[in-house]
């Protein structure tokens, strides 16, 4: 018992991790300290692995000397209402150097694959690839800056290859106010500002960012063939200029050299823009590359891009509404919709809208290129761009969602006459959610907020009431999936619907996951987690990606007679289906039980209902895998029929050594199928257990203490015929009587085994 404890304590204490809302990081901080206080600083790395929800980690300024990348991992969750932060103290500067990192597609600076992290005021350099690569759901990032890195400042874009599809893919973050600039690639044409590209999800957010001097675009948004459509992006108050070169005014013909770089390989995806400026880009201000889909373009000012101030090319069905050109080395490309007389475009050497109006530099209060940032850290252009006092374009634009005007209609342009900043106040939205019956089932919704801004994107999962069914989504939503993405644009409602299950003079009994094993449920082999949102109760069982690991069950039936079963479960591996066996006493009753891919792991499927036949009484029943591939996690299990109810896994575990004599065996068939043996016995540090097994099948061992509680499952596999063997560890075991049984072809035997 002490050489436990001391082992315990060797491999725990040394770790120092603290559990902590209020942690302070340092670049002369060390691991050795709790960081508890200003004057005992942690690492980052320390901070991160111990910071709780709603726990703030303060960085003091100074350049941080860093190697290796820095993961927060996809199970390092802050909530909605409690995110983690990562704040500069007191604005002080913190550097995250990681210039010695040698460049390489693995070394990105940091890498976000949590959920509700908040990062503040912090600057990534030198990385020897992306800065940092946001990966994770519902993060904000705030007056950060990217620079130097040798690739893109800042990606979105997925961590884990396994997560294939779009939702699973990050979503619902948050950039708002940060600056990329002096990112390149080796190459020099890969290294962009911003990108949101690739394998990004639904619901991300550009606020008031600018990204200058990359060598190759500003923000990319590409798409491919192979993965198919990212989700929509919004552009808000953004500002782009001087890509396609460095400031030190080296350059590339390898880049793009883009402001904002909207899309790819023909692809559709409908991303919003509105009130970013691009200027002085090396080739076009905003483009469509070659994305056919229905690009909302409101309200943006491009100025003096070495090519189109905007490229919109054809088979574009973008929207366009107030935009202003002005300056440009070749006429715009403006394919799609144009709301009324509202744009003005650079063709033909001048600027000028559909109908007689015609701008000219008189128009503006100021062309001279100026860029600072306000004390939030968002864009002040100043003058350069404002319209002058009795402008044509003051007052002449058309009303268009999630824009703001002091006049009697919106202007023309990016910036409204005698302001200096373009960034726009979010419109903001409910959703109200509702369960019918109240007692049917209940919704969940990630994220959780009692407002949304325009564009977030919610997963709504419904999950019902042991006794009930979904049937149906309605209102803002009409879908039968349980779990479906909805768009905030508006006030929504939405009602999930549920139905009493009935099956003649049946009804259903549900049995979830427990920390430890209560009645019905009775263990499994594996973990029980909550990483993932929508489970009922929170928590879910994950099997381990072998063959044979299964789930326990003990459930009563009044009579013999045919039951069904069905399990909830998510399943968002990439390797397609997996299937799962069913043991009801020991016996395999069903040989495949189906559970599709749901599409991600948050997403809640139920299995299709299978049929069994039952005797009258207690029986066990077995999940378990058949395959070693990655499984489905499960939530919980439900039985159908006369009556049945979960019986105790205590009362159950001793039935089955009721006749069990002191190292005697008891054959509870007329089929001598196993021979059992255990050797030595007493034992006291290992024992084996042996058997001739007559003909090949699957045999579970188990270890049974007095009381009839299961300590320990020995073996659950299929063995070949003959002799076999499998040995066990019993040196931590409290000196005393003990069970073995052995279970499989219809076969149960049992001995008593002596632990000295």
């Amino acid at each position: 018992m002490i050489q436990r404890y001391l082992l315990f304590c060797g491999l725990a204490c040394s770790s120092f991790t603290y559990a902590q809302t209020t942690l302070y990081v340092a670049p002369n901080g060390t691991a050795s300290n709790p960081g508890t206080s200003i004057t005992s600083p942690t690492t980052l790395a320390n901070a991160i692995s111990s910071v709780t929800a709603g726990g703030t980690i303060y960085l003091r300024g100074g350049n941080y000397a860093l190697s290796s990348t820095i993961v927060i991992a996809d199970n390092n969750n802050g909530t909605a209402a409690a995110n983690k932060n990562i704040v500069a103290y007191n604005n002080e500067v913190p550097v995250l150097d990681f210039s010695s990192q040698s460049v390489a597609d693995a070394n990105r600076g940091i890498v976000l694959d949590g959920d509700y992290w908040h990062i503040t005021g912090i600057t990534i350099s030198g990385a020897g690839d992306n800065g940092m690569l946001l990966s994770g759901n519902g993060n904000t990032l705030e007056k950060c800056i990217f620079t130097k890195n040798h690739d893109t400042g800042l990606q979105l874009s997925r961590y884990k290859t396994a997560n294939a599809t779009l939702s699973t893919w990050p979503m619902n973050n948050l950039v708002l106010n940060c600056e990329a600039f002096d990112n390149q690639d080796p190459g020099n044409e890969n290294a962009d500002g911003f990108a949101a590209k690739l394998t990004c999800g639904t619901g991300n957010t550009f606020r008031g960012c600018i990204s200058h001097h990359n060598i190759d675009d500003g923000w990319d948004f590409y798409a491919k063939d192979e993965t198919g459509p990212i989700g929509p992006v919004t552009l808000e108050g953004c500002v782009a200029y001087s890509n396609g070169q460095l400031s030190t005014g080296s350059t590339s013909g390898s880049g793009d050299k883009n402001g904002f770089k909207l899309g790819g390989s023909g692809i559709a995806v409908n991303h919003i823009v509105r009130r970013c400026i691009a200027f002085n880009n090396g080739h076009h201000g905003f483009t469509d590359n070659d994305n056919p889909g229905n690009i909302i373009v409101t309200n943006n000012t491009s100025y003096n891009n070495a090519e189109s101030n905007f490229n919109f090319r054809t088979g574009s069905t973008a929207t366009f509404t107030n935009n202003l050109s002005y300056l440009a080395g070749s006429s715009d490309k403006y394919n799609g919709t144009q709301t009324g007389n509202t744009n003005v475009w650079w063709a033909n050497s001048q600027s000028t809208n559909s109908g007689s109006l015609v701008v000219s530099s008189a128009d503006f209060a100021s062309l001279t290129p100026a860029v600072t940032k306000n004390t939030d850290g968002s864009p002040n252009t100043g003058n350069f761009l404002s319209l002058a006092s009795g402008s044509v374009m003051i007052n002449a634009g058309a009303t268009a969602t999630g824009i703001t005007y002091s006049g009697s209609a919106p202007d023309i342009g990016a910036k409204e006459y005698a302001s200096t900043t373009t960034t726009p106040t979010p419109a903001t939205y409910t959703l109200t959610t509702t369960a019918t019956p109240t007692t049917g089932g209940s919704i969940t919704r990630s994220s959780d907020s009692a407002v949304y801004t325009a564009g977030t994107t919610v997963t709504l999962t419904a999950t019902p009431a042991s006794g009930y069914t979904f049937t149906g989504w309605s209102g803002g939503i009409t879908s039968t999936a349980s779990s479906v993405q909805v768009t905030i644009t508006a006030n929504l409602a939405v009602t999930a619907s549920f139905t009493v299950i009935t099956t003649g003079n049946g009804n259903t009994l549900r049995i979830d996951d427990a920390a430890t094993s209560t009645s019905g449920y009775c263990g499994a082999d594996g973990s029980r987690q909550n990483t993932y949102a929508g489970a009922d109760g929170g928590y879910y069982i994950n099997l381990s990606n072998s063959a044979s690991k299964g789930i326990n069950y003990y459930i009563s039936v009044p009579a013999a007679g045919s039951y069904t079963l069905q399990w909830r479960y998510a399943h968002g591996t990439s390797s397609g289906s997996t299937v799962a066996r069913l043991l009801v006493n020991g016996s395999t009753a069903v040989t495949a039980i189906n559970f599709p891919v749901t599409g991600s792991w948050s997403s809640w499927a139920t299995t299709t209902a299978i049929t069994v036949a039952l005797p009258a009484g207690v029986s066990s029943i077995r999940l378990e895998t058949t395959e070693a591939k990655e499984f489905a996690n499960i939530d919980w299990m439900e039985v159908t029929g006369n009556t049945p109810v979960a019986y105790s896994c205590t009362t159950a575990s001793a039935k089955t050594i009721a006749q069990v004599v002191d190292n005697s065996l008891v054959a509870e068939s007329t089929d001598n199928n196993i021979a059992l043996q255990l050797f030595p016995n007493p034992a006291t540090t290992s024992a084996t257990v042996g058997f001739t097994n007559r003909k090949a099948g699957h045999i579970a061992a188990y270890l049974y203490n007095t009381a009839g509680q299961l300590v320990q499952m020995l073996a659950n596999k299929d063995f070949p015929q003959g002799y076999n063997q499998v040995p066990f560890s019993c040196q931590y075991l409290t000196a005393g009587m003990y069970f073995i049984r052995l279970e499989g072809n219809a076969i149960k035997a049992s001995l008593s085994f002596i632990k000295q």
